[in-house]
């Protein structure tokens, strides 16, 4: 497979003027679009900082259940402004993505669309695995150390993998479903199993945030903030354990073992 990618910076450089007159440096975030082709078909359009592109294209198709692996992938080329993905997918690939229902629904907090999905009953199991306590307390801390744009701008979301005691990446969006992607597909890129990893993000996780952790096979998904009930119902029906760490340092493990 080859992968061609040309991301851009991730910050704009600004300048504010406090109520004294004086002018500082104020770095924002960068909310930059691409649109995706599979196959010279467009597939979906993405709001998303301008790096790490290819990642974000390859965890987002195979999040939203649209490959099943990079052995799909024949090739990706992102154009030089970053405004374009192609993606080329094996026949056989493509012939179960123009035979999927075609749909369009909003993926994330920004105005990213999809036009090819997956329902919730193709959802597999999640095999659940081992996990300390003390692998999350690491990931948090971790990705608060891995957070550059968030530091700049405070406008960005984030997320994390953790293969037992070992951060293995932080990637950072302005969409906490494109960080997610985007740490997804830097693992499947890296070959890294996702299913043997623990995930912590940001941001809130409603039901579409375990859609995605599921097709991955994440058996552990964790976040600062509480699930919402259907994302519980969904975490029950297929294994997957859903951990919050509260701002006291207390996890609560909403299924699963501890």
């Amino acid at each position: 497979m080859r992968i061609i990618d040309q991301s851009k910076a991730s910050r704009l450089a600004c300048v504010k003027e406090t109520s004294g007159g004086r002018k500082l440096p104020c770095p924002v975030a960068v909310e930059h679009g691409i649109d995706v082709f599979i196959n010279e078909r467009p597939a979906m359009r993405l709001t998303c900082t301008p790096e790490h592109l290819d990642e974000l294209v390859v965890g987002r198709l195979f999040t939203e259940g649209m490959i099943r692996g990079l052995a799909d992938i024949l090739g990706v080329h992102i154009c030089e402004q970053g405004l374009r993905a192609k993606v080329m997918l094996t026949s056989e690939a493509a012939e179960r993505l123009e035979s999927a229902k075609t749909a369009e629904v909003s993926t994330c907090c920004t105005d990213n669309r999809t036009l090819l999905a997956s329902s919730d009953t193709e959802l597999p199991a999640v095999r659940p695995v081992a996990w300390e306590p003390a692998w999350l307390r690491l990931a948090a801390d971790g990705l608060r150390d891995h957070q550059p744009l968030y530091g700049q701008t405070h406008a960005v979301h984030a997320a994390c993998l953790m293969r037992r005691d070992r951060l293995l990446c932080c990637r950072e969006d302005i969409g906490r479903h494109n960080a997610l992607d985007k740490v997804i597909g830097w693992a499947l890129l890296a070959g890294e199993a996702p299913e043997e990893c623990l995930l912590y993000c940001t941001g809130r996780l409603p039901v579409d945030m375990l859609r995605k952790a599921i097709r991955a096979g994440v058996p552990v998904l964790a976040s600062k903030t509480y699930p919402t009930d259907q994302a519980l119902l969904l975490a029950a029906r297929t294994g997957l354990t859903m951990v919050t760490l509260r701002p006291d340092g207390e996890q609560v493990v909403w299924n699963g073992r501890e």
